[in-house]
């Protein structure tokens, strides 16, 4: 996100001006704490503006920067503890400061503002803030990241660690939480010590009725200090290490890959403790695994042996009535392209070299001017073509007794439809020679028939299903609209964006929110069918906060990989998320970003990629790269 948590903003907004009518009280807040906001300190030469327990607002004669600052000083000295949100982030902004504490089982929210009604003076807003999911921090702790609606903490404390396994058992029972041991599968006393080792410290699990389970880990740095990790994880964790330990496996069995024919298991068995909370994210990475599979397999043995790539190089004829903007070679089939990303997948019979002479060619023709290959072998080409503003980029890959081709940039990306007055009235009554379409099973899904092409793309939580149809936008929505009621889709009312060569429409399934897009071009409709399954990805733990995406990393290589993705550097270890889920997580904001790839030996590789809201995706350093491969 960028800039300030705008739900944050509505919230303290929205707060302030409930306050000057009634005071704001919540469940929670009145069980536990009684905060009277007009009794907290006030900056020197504040006027009040407005006061009541719930909220307090006054103006300071100071900048927005001194005062926010004076502000955080004061509420310190009183015992608030300052803490962050781990999962948004914030820009730098003269005029605007949020802040958010906490004392005990209190919270606050500290808005610092221009006043603009009040001569440009700075407004300070005290507003009681309730704590859904209290968890408690350390007296010392700094690098507070704190969310409770997650519930997740993360801090720093110079205290020992057996000293402060102590404190939180005890601060956590009191908050109604038990301790739970694996070993004895079943809650413990507030006495009972029943945490677990690890490579650099401990960890211990807390269970409560109708809660998620809690992980506390308790880390040792190099700098002598703690990190301490609190956070909410899967109700299977808590059985893994009886799996484990009965019989107990030597360490070497423990950090072996499980068999293939046992995919769910791969998350849950053999696994360090340490790992432990992040179990869940093996779920994605198994998916970005399987998908590279037959491709790795492909790169690890000689060229010669490699299926799909023939010691002789065949001239491709261009396949007519391509769907995209770029040529395609004849031998093309399903065919994945989506103009608005601006992104283009398909697979081929013929061999990688054959069809990366075909790229070589024809855009040459075209008047591409082709940049060195990074990768250039058997079973993997790396092509990028540039022509005055725009670009194009190819992966083409060896992938089973197939070549996959993964495409992107701005060549691939379509304008809008023009207006229906400038459509050609040859092209559309040539797509409104097909008015009659019959229905087809794909992945569970209907796709219209006839169709020129059709695919599908499944992951954890999400399917996708296409396909190309000789007719018209208005024949295709109304054959989506016909089936998809058979099978309990509703349409969001008011969603409908509509016109002769474009729709856009919302639907709401049992599984989840579903966005039907179709596009129509030289006679032919292309139809994209996308269903999020959210109630699955909700209990993954994996669902990122709104207005965020959550990427999880993965390298398979035998070297370090360094990721830069605006202005976050990630590093991920050499083997990192290839056999486990012990890769690096991020979360970032919707939008277009640039990523650079920089791995020791080879030439850095920069890209751009677009995501939204709500994402969740699986990244996978190969050979050719970041795989990446969207999970919801």
């Amino acid at each position: 996100m960028r800039g300030i948590t705008l739900g944050l903003m509505l919230a303290v907004a929205t707060s302030a001006l409930v306050a000057v009518t009634e005071p704001l009280t919540t469940p929670a807040m009145a069980a536990d704490i009684t905060l009277d906001t007009s009794k907290l300190a006030r900056l020197p030469g504040a006027k009040e503006t407005y006061a009541s327990p719930a909220t307090t607002i006054f103006t300071s004669p100071d900048s927005v920067p001194a005062a926010a600052d004076a502000a955080a000083k004061l509420l310190a000295a009183d015992g608030w503890q300052r803490y962050e949100d781990p999962f948004s982030a914030s820009a730098a902004n003269p005029n605007l400061s949020i802040m958010t504490f906490k004392k005990e089982r209190q919270g606050l929210s500290v808005f610092v503002t221009l006043a603009p009604a009040q001569g440009n003076a700075t407004s300070v807003s005290y507003t009681a803030n309730a704590i859904v999911d209290d968890l408690p921090f350390s007296k010392d702790a700094s690098e507070i990241k704190y969310a409770p609606e997650r519930p997740h903490l993360a801090l720093v404390t110079q205290a020992p660690l057996e000293e402060q396994l102590s404190f939180f058992r005890r601060e956590l029972t009191a908050r109604g939480w038990l301790p739970y041991s694996r070993r004895e599968n079943r809650k413990m006393t507030a006495d009972d010590d029943t945490s677990e080792p690890n490579e650099r410290g401990k960890f211990a699990f807390f269970v409560r009725d109708n809660h998620r389970p809690l992980m506390l880990r308790l880390q040792n740095r190099e700098d002598g200090r703690l990190d301490v990790v609190i956070e909410a994880v899967p109700q299977k964790l808590l059985t893994l290490l009886v799996e484990k330990e009965e019989p107990a496996a030597p360490p070497a069995a423990a950090a072996a890959p499980p068999a293939e024919s046992e995919p769910h298991n791969e998350t849950a068995k053999g696994m360090d403790a340490n790992d432990a909370f992040n179990a869940i994210a093996g779920e994605i990475l198994n998916e970005v695994r399987k998908a590279t599979k037959d491709a790795m397999a492909d790169l690890n043995r000689p060229a010669s042996q490699a299926s799909g790539s023939p010691a002789a190089t065949e001239t491709l004829a261009e396949l007519a009535d391509g769907n995209a903007p770029i040529p395609l070679p004849a031998t093309a089939e399903e065919i994945d392209f989506d103009g608005g990303r601006g992104s283009l997948e398909f697979e081929s019979a013929s061999s990688v070299k054959s069809v990366a002479a075909f790229y070589r060619d024809v855009m040459k023709r075209g008047g591409w001017k082709a940049d060195r290959s990074v990768i250039d072998k058997d079973n993997m080409v790396v092509l990028r073509f540039s022509k005055a503003a725009q670009d194009l980029s190819l992966t083409i890959m060896a992938f089973g007794k197939k070549t996959r081709v993964t495409a992107s940039g701005s060549a691939l990306a379509t304008a809008e439809a023009e207006p229906a007055e400038n459509a050609s009235e040859e092209s559309h009554a040539e797509a409104k020679l097909v008015t009659e379409l019959t229905a087809e099973e794909r992945s569970g899904l209907p796709v219209p028939a006839p169709h020129s092409v059709s695919g599908s793309e499944k992951s954890l939580f999400r399917l996708s299903v296409n396909a190309t149809v000789p007719a018209s936008t208005e024949t295709v929505l109304a054959f989506y609209r016909r089936e998809l009621a058979k099978i309990e889709w509703k349409e969001q009312a008011g969603s409908a964006v509509l016109s002769a060569d474009r729709a856009d429409v919302a639907f709401t399934s049992p599984q989840g929110p579903a966005r039907l897009v179709l596009t129509y071009k030289n006679g032919e409709t292309t139809s994209v069918l996308s269903l999020r399954k959210t109630e699955e990805a909700r209990k993954s733990g994996l669902l990122p906060p709104d207005g965020k995406i959550k990427l999880l990393f993965g390298n398979m290589l035998e070297q370090d990989a360094v990721l830069t993705i605006g202005k976050t550097t990630v590093k991920i270890g050499a083997g990192l998320g290839s056999k486990k889920p012990d890769g690096p997580t991020l979360e970032i904001a919707p939008g277009k970003h640039t990523y650079s790839l920089k791995v020791s030996g080879q030439p850095a590789q920069t890209d751009a990629f677009e995501v939204t809201a709500g994402d969740i995706w699986g990244l996978m350093i190969g050979p050719g790269g970041v795989l990446p491969l969207q999970m919801y």
